[in-house]
């Protein structure tokens, strides 16, 4: 029976041990100083996060990941790069290095004294659809997945006072989000519009309605455009946060993108649970 056990360990053991492959490392500045909330990824793939407040990220995989995609590095306010890894880089520690690359602020609009406030978007709280950002049970790697919306606006300018969107579930104790404005090229978001990141912290919200106060940012936009929410941040407690998806929305985009240097997914006649409150001229 004592020469029975140890045999009989060494024939299961392969089978309980789970091969997984880790890529980590530390993205700073020029200074060597960490920057935070920088999207690490592989370019158009589902792989991928966001640097948390000390520059570090992980990136996890059940098997090695095909190396003949770069690994892309970006961040808003700094040159992006793209690498292309070896396996003898899940041996040790990464380090990136990104250049200032400075941003030209918009210019800045007086308003008047005779604007309007003027409501755009969806505030359907009861939605048949919900989509969960945090898939992964890996934690962080479902960061940089992002949700947005398309709003017709109008040529004249428009003073952006503030955005809010719906939370179908959520049970982190904390969330980072990024608000971002992108003009559209070809039919999906391209140029970023905010001219510095928006980034806000939400605290023990479990479902409801989440307001961003936009005043301070002084942004005046234009034309068809897309709002998004991008998931940057969270608690180390929590698997689970997702947010209300309509479905027919007639002459609506909604806009999916899962990873964070994934694609764009575009989808007509859909559209997240989201309203823009603006000021303009009528």
């Amino acid at each position: 029976m004592k020469k029975f056990l140890p045999t009989c360990c060494i024939i299961l053991l392969p089978f309980f041990v789970h091969a997984e492959y880790l890529i980590r490392g530390k993205v700073s500045d020029e200074q060597d100083r960490p920057i935070p909330f920088v999207n690490v990824g592989f370019v158009g793939t589902s792989i991928g996060t966001v640097s948390s407040m000390e520059g570090e990220f992980r990136l996890y995989f059940a098997e090695m990941p095909d190396l003949s995609i770069p690994l892309r590095i970006s961040c808003m306010g700094f040159e992006p790069i793209e690498v292309m890894l070896t396996e003898e880089n899940f041996e040790q520690p990464l380090h990136f290095g990104l250049k200032e690359n400075p941003i030209q602020l918009q210019e800045a609009v007086v308003k008047s004294g005779a604007l309007h406030t003027k409501t755009y978007g969806n505030e359907d709280e009861k939605t048949a659809i919900k989509t969960n950002l945090a898939i992964s049970s890996q934690p962080g790697m479902n960061l940089g997945a992002e949700i947005g919306r398309k709003f017709r606006l109008g040529d004249e300018p428009n003073f952006v006072s503030s955005l809010k969107f719906f939370v179908a579930f959520n049970n982190f104790d904390s969330l980072m989000i990024r608000v971002n404005f992108y003009e559209l090229e070809s039919g999906k978001p391209a140029k970023v519009l905010n001219a510095k990141p928006i980034l806000r912290e939400v605290l023990d919200h479990k479902s409801g309605w989440v307001t961003f106060d936009l005043e301070d940012e002084n942004l005046v936009l234009s034309g068809s455009i897309v709002a998004s929410i991008e998931w940057v941040g969270a608690s180390k407690r929590g698997n689970a946060f997702g947010l209300n998806i309509s479905m027919p929305a007639i002459f609506q985009t909604h806009y999916y993108k899962y990873g964070a240097q994934n694609s764009w997914k575009v989808f007509p006649n859909m559209s997240s649970s989201m309203v823009l409150v603006v000021e303009r001229e009528d």
